[in-house]
């Protein structure tokens, strides 16, 4: 008789296994401000997995994400002086059971989707660096060009009445007065819905009145309106607010009349 075999034992089975889909990733549809929680959806499917069980790993091209499941929570802090764009990418990883070399192993499905991008804007923000930009480094600054002081200005609607006087005014300013310094000592912004506001600018100017090389300080609260378009904030126009009269440590030309607009 032959010697007697033992019978192998028959390969592990193991069910089928197919990738997760991510259908969608839900962001917002209209510009978001910094400094406020949003929520953040994901529509995912897996034909074998319980959802519960996948792993999913968040990410941001900026700002901050925190979530476990399906949803996470996005927040940009406040801050940030310039719109930004933003996507959000979710990897979802699925752990599954497989068959190598006749054992059972663990392998893995890796699926990730980026999502739209959606605008984000510290508006208060990026408004009073609008102001500050225009007022101490364009305008502050007499050695910068009149249509260079008026890059941030748009033409957009009734602000193109506004630039052109800003060119006005400019130019008038530069034909009479160097200014030696600028500095601006506080600022406050206000809304008028959600495209248009205002930054105040308490604002203190040493120049030298170029026809008799006097020299002084002028300090005002400067009006910029600003409105928003085209993904961004613009300035609109600018006025000083004459009914306000701050108070400026030796400031020595108070009763000097910048032009008929206040520069």
């Amino acid at each position: 008789m032959g010697a007697c075999s033992t019978p192998s034992a028959p390969p592990p089975v193991v069910g089928p296994a197919t990738a997760p889909v991510i259908r969608a990733i839900t962001v917002p549809t209209s510009r978001v401000e910094a400094a406020t929680d949003v929520t953040i959806t994901a529509t995912v499917e897996d034909a074998e997995t319980p959802l519960t069980q996948l792993v999913y790993q968040w990410s941001a091209s900026a700002g901050t994400i925190t979530g476990t499941g399906a949803t996470a929570i996005w927040r940009m802090p406040a801050g940030i002086t310039a719109g930004v764009n933003v996507s959000i990418t979710l990897t979802v990883v699925d752990t599954y059971d497989a068959v190598v070399n006749n054992q059972v192993v663990k392998q893995q499905f890796v699926v990730a989707v980026t999502s739209a991008s959606f605008r984000v804007h510290d508006s208060a923000a990026e408004m009073k660096e609008l102001a500050r930009k225009f007022l101490i480094d364009l305008f502050g600054n007499s050695s910068v060009p009149v249509e260079a002081c008026l890059v941030d200005f748009t033409e957009l609607g009734r602000c193109a009445e506004g630039k052109r006087l800003e060119r006005v005014d400019i130019t008038r300013h530069r034909e009479e007065y160097v200014i030696i310094s600028a500095r601006i000592e506080r600022q406050s912004t206000r809304f008028f819905g959600p495209d248009e506001g205002e930054v105040r600018s308490i604002s203190r100017f040493t120049d030298r009145y170029i026809p008799t090389g006097f020299v002084g300080d002028f300090c005002g609260d400067f009006v910029l309106t600003t409105v928003y378009a085209q993904g961004r904030w613009w300035l609109c126009e600018s006025t000083l607010d004459r009914s306000y009269t701050p108070t400026c440590a030796n400031s020595s030309g108070m009763s000097r009349i910048w032009g008929s607009r206040g520069y």
